[in-house]
């Protein structure tokens, strides 16, 4: 699973979800080596991927406070 795959499939919240579930698996220890690899892979996949969504998040909510703000400015007038 590619990113633009992750990104058609899943939202953020199940991003995080399977996250949870890969690091559950990978922490009981009971997986063979292929299998581990995998998720590891995965995770690593979904983990930049829910940072993207972050990273966007806190830029579209400092473009909207520096909006509100100018606003605010401007409605003293």
């Amino acid at each position: 699973m590619n990113l633009k795959e992750v990104k058609k499939e899943q939202s953020y919240e199940s991003s995080i979800e399977r996250l949870e579930e890969i690091v559950a698996l990978l922490e009981g220890g009971s997986l063979p080596l292929e299998e581990s690899l995998r998720l590891f892979e995965e995770g690593t996949r979904l983990a930049g991927y829910c940072n993207t969504c972050l990273t966007q998040a806190e830029a579209r909510i400092t473009e909207l406070s520096k909006l509100e703000h100018t606003e605010d400015t401007h409605a003293e007038f």
